[in-house]
């Protein structure tokens, strides 16, 4: 059978929120056979996926090389995909219901090469500085775009384009999706924003924001030398020592336009400094890194 579009998971130890996504997926290809789902497991410890039940539409693969990399299980299911377009989704992102439909129109009509969709911050009923800091800097989809790149919690791919680029790094566990972008991007590929085509992915605690930031910080000095920026041990000093600015935390929660969290201002400060910090120094790691390989 020959798919139009194949949806792309990487899953490490995400049942909780794969069972939600999943089920969301499934509600919008329940008439279209011409679309298939291909779950890669990353080493996940508690899970062997057999609950998802594999069919010719649905796969379940493992990426056993490369642990703690989505981008390899990514590349894992771009290399056995059937579909003629890429459909990139986390699995804690859980898509709302005319999600794939607004995504692979908008593919259509705009004519573009890819894709990125709209990443809204889910809650869960519970507020906090750390969560309101995640969603309002992390996965800023339209904002990356503007700068030509995107991330791949939401991104419908044209097949093709891997083909003029190649997959993903191999192996890299953050920031593998800024630089294959940009370097899509960079060579002429078209990259546009969709508004409509909605996912929701839980906004991260404390523990897990911190953990994201330094994955993100570590990788950064990778994605500035492919952009050919320049960077240097003093400024990602400075990053870590200098406070942040109670100004700038304070504009970017007013145009959230939310009065109530106002009464979180100090919480997000506290996260803004302590997050900055973290991926100062996790800036200073990777460029010795990168010293290191050179």
């Amino acid at each position: 059978m020959s798919f139009d579009a194949s949806i792309i998971i990487p899953v490490y130890n995400d049942e909780k929120y794969l069972k939600s996504t999943l089920a969301a997926i499934k509600r919008q290809i329940d008439k279209r056979k011409n679309i298939e789902i291909i779950i890669v497991d990353n080493g996940s410890t508690y899970d062997d996926f057999q609950w998802i039940g594999q069919s010719d539409q649905i796969k379940v693969l493992s990426e056993t090389k490369n642990l703690n990399s989505p981008y390899s299980c990514r590349n894992r299911g771009i290399e056995i995909a059937k579909g003629d377009i890429i459909v990139l989704l986390d699995a804690t992102c859980c898509p709302q219901n005319d999600w794939l439909e607004k995504g692979l129109n908008y593919l259509d009509t705009t004519k573009a090469d890819i894709v990125g969709g709209n990443v809204l911050f889910d809650f869960e009923g519970k507020v906090t500085g750390a969560k309101l800091y995640d969603a309002m800097t992390n996965i800023k989809m339209e904002e990356s775009i503007k700068k030509g790149v995107a991330k791949t919690a939401n991104l419908f791919i044209k097949k093709s384009v891997f083909d003029k680029i190649g997959l993903f790094p191999e192996g890299i566990r953050s920031g593998a999706d800024v630089r294959w972008t940009y370097k899509a991007t960079s060579n002429g590929l078209k990259l546009v924003f969709c508004r409509d085509a909605i996912v929701y992915k839980p906004a991260r605690c404390f523990k897990e924001l911190l953990k994201k930031q330094w994955r993100v910080g570590l990788h950064q000095p990778l994605i500035w030398r492919d952009q050919g920026k320049s960077f240097s041990l003093l400024n990602a000093l400075k990053k870590t020592i200098i406070p942040v600015s109670p100004i700038s935390v304070l504009k970017v929660m007013r145009q959230h336009q939310k009065q109530r969290i106002r009464s979180y201002y100090i919480s997000v400060l506290f996260t803004a400094q302590i997050v900055k910090m973290a991926m100062g120094l996790a800036n200073i790691q990777g460029i010795l890194k990168l010293k290191e390989n050179a």
